[in-house]
Order: structure tokens, then sequence, then C-alpha cells
């Protein structure tokens, strides 16, 4: 059925949207909206948003972060650990620290952020020293023992960041994602190998990493149960191993929040979209509920130009160049932004909504209008 007259959103420019569910500890909390939802409380304007399984966060123009969702294990970084805040509060960072990019998605139940000196700080939960330092969790940001940080992303119990031109890794490792050759897990950052220079971005999911070059190819690592290599097989990969699409990829995403799930989703060139993994609730968007080890087109309407792809646990979303949003997969918990929670959609549709960015970690999904 097509959204009903309560999926209309009213959309207010350079405002932060949120719908789904935020969970933290294992616990689904009280962040819960079927449609997009305006998150007030954000001083000043909004250049950046980003997630990760538990909470959401937002970057202004003067370089501060705001957080709200779960903060018993120190994720919303201001220094307290209330269960929840469904308000935004204020990350605390040291005096005179001015962040200039949120890498996204961040670790399980941890934060992330990047200062214009190329530092990289984290807090919250730090599980199998995701965020590359001993113990936890940490209420508030902590530099991490990284320098000359370009970018970075991080989801599950790992981390993912670009040093003066190569990749680094930490964190759990027991299915490959440090792609280092092994499956032990590592404390401190260790380099990613065989993977060619020239990268551009960084994407990470539930025990899975990725990199795009600026020539345009795309090479993944880690779980595979379901096809998330792209490479035909269903074997980890403990190194990087490229994809094969047709055609140079301009931007791209995994998803994935636990062993059952786990897609990539690929903005190609010429315009068209491609996923491939985990397929069971229609999070490939090609009208079926099956997983596919290889690329498999998503079917949007012709004529639909896109602009960005993002997909979270087992939903999955795209942004046309005019800002619309269209959603398809898993939608239990109103993921899919249509007032329709608990029915799955093989295919895409719009949501109503305009938005310029959009992020999803599990399933909790953040946008900023343009």
């Amino acid at each position: 059925m097509p959204p009903g007259p309560k999926s209309a959103v009213t959309v207010v420019p350079e405002a932060v949207y949120s719908f789904g569910v935020a969970g933290g500890d294992g616990k689904i909390l009280e962040l819960d909206h079927s449609v997009p939802v305006r998150v007030a409380g954000i001083p000043g304007r909004v250049v950046e948003v980003a997630t990760s399984n538990s909470d959401a966060y937002a970057l202004t123009s003067r370089g501060t972060v705001w957080a709200w969702g779960a903060g018993g294990l120190g994720e919303l970084g201001d220094g307290s650990m209330p269960r929840f805040s469904g308000t935004p509060v204020r990350v605390d960072f040291p005096p005179g620290v001015r962040i200039a990019s949120l890498p996204n998605p961040m670790p399980y139940d941890s934060g992330l952020a990047i200062d214009p000196r190329g530092n990289l700080w984290g807090w919250g939960y730090n599980p199998v020293h995701a965020l590359c330092l001993p113990g936890g969790p940490l209420p508030a940001p902590a530099r991490l023992p990284a320098s000359g940080v370009s970018m970075a992303s991080g989801a599950g119990d790992h981390l993912l960041f670009l040093s003066r031109g190569k990749v680094y890794a930490c964190g759990l490792n027991q299915d490959g994602e440090l792609g280092n050759g092994t499956t032990s897990n590592r404390a401190t950052p260790t380099a990613v190998v065989g993977l060619p220079p020239g990268v551009v971005s960084l994407v990470s999911s539930w025990q899975g990493s990725g990199a795009l070059l600026s020539n345009g190819s795309y090479y993944d690592w880690g779980f595979n149960q379901a096809g998330q290599m792209g490479n035909g097989t269903t074997v980890n990969a403990l190194v990087p191993v490229r994809v094969a699409l047709p055609g140079p990829v301009t931007q791209v995403w995994q998803g994935g929040s636990n062993a059952t799930n786990g897609q990539t989703l690929a903005l190609v060139a010429n315009g068209s979209v491609w996923a491939w993994g985990a397929g069971s609730l229609g999070q490939l968007g090609d009208d079926s509920t099956q997983n596919s080890p290889l690329p498999v087109r998503v079917e949007l309407p012709a004529g639909v130009r896109i602009s960005e792809v993002c997909t979270g646990g087992d939903t999955s979303y795209a942004l046309s160049s005019s800002g619309k949003l269209w959603s398809w997969g898993g939608n239990l918990f109103g993921q899919l932004g249509d007032h329709q929670s608990g029915l799955p959609r093989l295919t895409p549709r719009p949501v109503h909504v305009t938005l310029a960015q959009i992020s999803a970690t599990a399933t909790n999904v953040a946008g900023l209008a343009p």
C-alpha cells in the first residue's frame, strides 16, 4: 500500500530528522518513529549527521557535536551515562577542540569525530578495543592513537581510518574485518594489507569493511555468510577483494547489524544502483527475498537520478538529485519511514521527506534537510 496521509512531513530547511529505533545494551529504547520526525534542541546550523546502532550525532558549523539516544555506556559523550536522552546533548570535548567531520557510521555503542588537525576522538562502549584504546567505556571523548586522519568509519566492534594515505584498523577481527590477513583481534591500529593506493571513502558494517578508490574501484573484506563480499562466494575475506561492477563507483555504503543480514549498495557513474549480500527482507531492492553473492541492479523507477545511497541493518535508502528519499527492505521498527511498521518492501518507494544527507545503522536513521 502507498503511504497514508500521516506519512507527510513538512520539511524545515537545515533541520535534522530521525526515524526508526535506536537500541543500546541489547534493548530497544524510546526513539521510535515510523515517519521522519524533526529533532529539536540543536543550536546553530547543522552541516552533517551520523549514526551508530544506538545514537545519532549532528555536527554544527561551529564545530560542536550533539548526540541523542542511548547513554548507559557513554555514547552521548557528555560525561554522563543516562540510560537514554531523547533531547540532544553537547559532546564534551576538551577546551579549544573543534570538530571538522563525523565518521559515518560509528562502532557499536560508540562515537567518533575528527578535528581539523587530523586527530581522531572516540567515546562510548569501546568493546574489544574498537576505539584502539584499552578498557572502557569512555563517558567523554578521548584522543585515539591516530594522527593525520582524514576519514574513518566504524560499525560492529571495529574501526577503520585513513592516515596519510594508508588504511588502518583495530578491534574485533574474528571474520577478517581488520583486513590484515589474520583473525586475531587488535587493540592498537594494524595496517590493512593488499589495498591499492587512492582511497577516497571508507565504509563498514557488522564485521565487514570496505574502501572506495579514486579510480572508482571498490574493495571489501570480512564477513561473507550471505555473499557480502560481492565476489560470488560465501567465504570470509581476510584481505581486500575487488567487487566487479558495471562501471566506476561514485558512492558506496555497507549495511548489516548481525549475522543474519549484511548488504552493500553502490552508486555507479551511469546513475544505476547495485546491491549484493543479504536480501531476505528485500533490502537488495530487486523484487526478491534472495541473497545475492554478486551485484544485482536495484529496481528504481526510470528517470530517477540518485545522488546518494545508504543502508542500515536490513533496510536500504537512496536520495535522488532533488532530495527525495526512497526506501526499501525491512520495516519491523518503522525504518522505512512510511508509517507502516512491520511490513517489508521489496522495491524502492518514496518517503515523504526531502533530505540532503542520510545515515543509517541497524534500525536507527537520521537525515539532514537541505
